[in-house]
C-alpha cells in the first residue's frame, strides 16, 4: 500500500541540478538524464530487460 504520493517533478530543472548539486551521484544522474529530457514530450518508462527492443 502506497502511503505517500510521489512528488510531481514536472518542472525540475535538470541543468541546475546537474551543475549545482552538492551530491555527486545525484549530479551524475541528472547529467545523464539531460540528453533524454525533451521539453513538452510525454514521459515514457522503458526497461532494458523488457520484451521490447528499440
Amino acid at each position: 500500500m502506497l502511503r505517500d504520493a510521489l512528488p510531481d517533478l514536472t518542472d525540475l530543472d535538470l541543468r541546475a541540478l546537474a551543475r549545482q548539486s552538492s551530491h555527486t551521484v545525484l549530479a551524475a544522474v541528472a547529467s545523464t538524464l539531460l540528453p533524454r529530457a525533451q521539453p513538452g514530450a510525454l514521459a515514457m518508462a522503458f526497461y532494458e530487460d523488457g520484451p521490447y527492443q528499440l
